[in-house]
């Protein structure tokens, strides 16, 4: 996907020889008649061949590709073991102009959704898939290479959504993995470094919104919003960001709530 400026963002959904989308079906049979609609922007052998190295099955048959925001999802039979789905990423960070999430934030997402699955899998309350296998996108220069992918087998069926959700309100967050990654989770603008350690008081949510609020909206004449936009913090924005400040302590729950 390009912008008007030529940047690039992410592979566009490929089309057919006849001017069609790809239906997304028997994406292997196409690959070995040498019709792969994804010709030119990766290539499928690659995946394939990661995959049967790493996981020690062949695949057989692709039914079935979808096209999510960020990542394609592959259906994927595998000769002596159950079905798989292939997660491959839209965007490839060594294309020119490349226009999408940083590297480094490519990087902590992976290992965040990695690092996610391996803590809730064992829960037996959370119906969880097991990760198979990952890999984090590599920034290098030189030649472009083949997209950033992660595999995980799929859910068992769009059923138990409602369930994992319900498990997730009851799950205890170990406090050493909300610690790792509270702060990398944030989105921008965020403070550099947490005020106090990360814990579920009130103390501690009291001075991460502030920390947070005043991250964002900095001293007059500072840089807010996107640097893009060129805007610099006024008379309004102050005004507001103290406004925030003194409504935190009234929005937070106390002891006795």
């Amino acid at each position: 996907m390009s912008v008007a400026d030529d940047t690039y963002i992410d592979d566009d959904w490929p089309t057919m020889p006849d001017g069609s989308e790809f239906d997304g079906k028997e994406l292997l049979a196409l690959v070995r008649s040498g019709k792969s609609p994804f010709h030119g922007a990766w290539d499928v052998n690659l995946l394939i061949r990661e995959i049967e190295e790493n996981l020690g099955a062949q695949v057989i048959e692709i039914p079935a590709v979808t096209n999510g925001s960020n990542n394609y999802g592959l259906h994927m039979k595998l000769s002596n073991r159950p079905d798989i789905v292939a997660r491959l990423a839209r965007g490839d960070v060594n294309m020119p102009n490349f226009d999408g999430f940083p590297i480094d934030s490519q990087v902590d997402n992976v290992k965040f959704e990695a690092a996610a699955y391996e803590l809730l899998h064992p829960e037996p309350s959370i119906l969880v898939s097991r990760s198979l296998y990952y890999r984090v996108p590599v920034q290098l220069d030189g030649p472009k290479l083949p997209p950033p992918r992660k595999y995980h087998r799929p859910s068992a069926c769009l059923a138990q959504s409602g369930r994992i959700r319900a498990a997730l309100f009851n799950f205890n967050l170990p406090l050493d993995f909300a610690t790792s990654w509270f702060l990398k989770r944030l989105f921008k603008h965020k403070p550099e470094s947490l005020p106090i350690p990360v814990a579920p008081t009130r103390e501690f949510f009291i001075a991460l919104f502030t920390s947070k609020i005043k991250a964002t909206i900095r001293n007059k004449g500072d840089m807010i919003g996107w640097e893009s936009d060129e805007n610099t913090v006024g008379p309004i924005a102050a005004a507001a960001k103290q406004s925030l400040l003194r409504l935190i302590s009234h929005i937070m729950p106390t002891d006795d709530d």
